[in-house]
């Protein structure tokens, strides 16, 4: 015997007869909630590898030459630096070099170390790309033909409490390769430290960045 089940007559009375009708489901709306989630995943994993992937985009001088317009520097020497902190960017160096007074970052080239650029980005400043004099060497009459014809590349990284990467030393001897090739006034003998810059007490680019070992790496390319 079936047995049906009755709503009360209180109830059931009160229940009004013109409910509206229940709304086709669309399949179709969950498919595209999924989807617009999936993109914003992927957006997310992108924006992460962008500044945090391993960079090999090779290192071109057709990339670096200024335009023609820009006449080449007499550079002689390369001053390598650190950022001395453990992110970094163009974007925030150049910020943070105008807080003090600066007319922008004082570097030539930054190389990224995963944090804030990805792992072994070459990034030309504004110096490289209209030939500036830098403003990384310091002050005075020892420090001034060191920012006149120096380079100043500035490596992402504290690297007196730190080791860099590997990568990053790969590509910081891969650009000054490249620009070794085509500036003739430049050579591995002229690679120094920051520190090495005559009557400057700084501990940049750190103990152990090795410019011994960035020279070697260069020799090995040219």
């Amino acid at each position: 015997m079936e047995t049906c089940f009755r709503l009360p007559m209180s109830l059931s009375s009160s229940i009004p007869e013109d409910l509206p009708p229940v709304p086709p489901r669309r399949p179709w709306a969950r498919w595209a909630a999924l989807a617009v989630a999936a993109l914003l995943l992927l957006g997310g994993a992108w924006h992460w590898w962008s500044i945090t992937g391993r960079d090999t985009t090779p290192i071109r001088w057709e990339d670096l030459v200024p335009p023609a317009s820009t006449p080449l520097r007499p550079w002689n020497v390369i001053v390598i630096h650190h950022s001395a902190s453990r992110k970094g960017s163009v974007a925030g160096i150049d910020n943070a070099h105008r807080q003090r007074g600066w007319d922008g970052i004082g570097y030539h080239f930054v190389i990224g170390n995963g944090e804030g650029m990805r792992l072994g980005a070459v990034e030309p400043t504004f110096r490289w790309r209209n030939q500036r004099e830098g403003a990384h060497a310091g002050g005075g009459a020892q420090g001034r033909p060191f920012n006149q014809l120096g380079i100043g590349i500035c490596l992402v990284g504290q690297f007196q409490e730190d080791q860099p990467d590997s990568w990053q030393e790969e590509r910081l001897a891969d650009l000054i390769a490249e620009l070794m090739h085509h500036l003739p006034t430049l050579g591995a003998a002229r690679i120094i430290g920051h520190g090495d810059v005559p009557g400057k007490d700084t501990d940049c680019p750190g103990k152990h960045l090795d410019i011994d070992r960035i020279r070697y790496l260069v020799r090995q390319r040219m």
